[in-house]
């Protein structure tokens, strides 16, 4: 039986958000036709590319759906006036996908503006959780344990 994760991101990103940027979230969403030249990660290592975040069905592994939306937030703006985007996103991945769902979510996290906790990962076979957690050098994998019994595992792993 193959492990399954359930992945939740939560984040904003700039008002001014490069075009190109847009373009390709919004086809990993599955809103838009596939880029020229997709940049969120090598697709070709993976056997080509699919859209990552495309929500709107039952989610395969977990209770629940595999969800996704795009909004600006309007109620939030920036102190310069620009409304940020915000994204949600909650989708099943299969542990074969694991590594490249990692590379499309580090490729997010670079272009966005929330520090912190942007979400979790948990895993179908042993029930774990970890949170997703951006900082200054990119984003880590923080498992949960019990009050101070923290431990920090780094994306990648090595």
């Amino acid at each position: 039986m193959s492990d399954y994760y359930d992945l939740f991101l939560a984040v904003d990103l700039p008002p001014d958000l490069p075009e190109p940027v847009l373009l390709e979230l919004r086809w990993l969403l599955g809103e838009a036709d596939m880029p020229t030249e997709p940049r969120s990660t090598d697709w070709e290592s993976w056997g080509g590319p699919w859209q990552a975040f495309d929500g709107g069905s039952a989610s395969h592994a977990f209770a629940g759906a595999d969800v996704s939306l795009l909004v600006r937030a309007v109620d939030r703006a920036n102190l310069d006036g620009g409304e940020p985007w915000a994204l949600t996103v909650r989708t099943c991945v299969h542990e074969d996908a694991f590594g490249v769902m990692m590379e499309v979510v580090g490729w997010l996290l670079r272009h966005a503006t929330t520090r912190g906790w942007v979400g979790f990962v948990r895993d179908s076979g042993a029930g774990q959780v970890r949170h997703l957690v951006r900082h200054e050098d990119g984003f880590g994998l923080v498992d949960v344990h019990p009050v101070g019994q923290e431990k920090r595992v780094p994306w990648p792993s090595r």
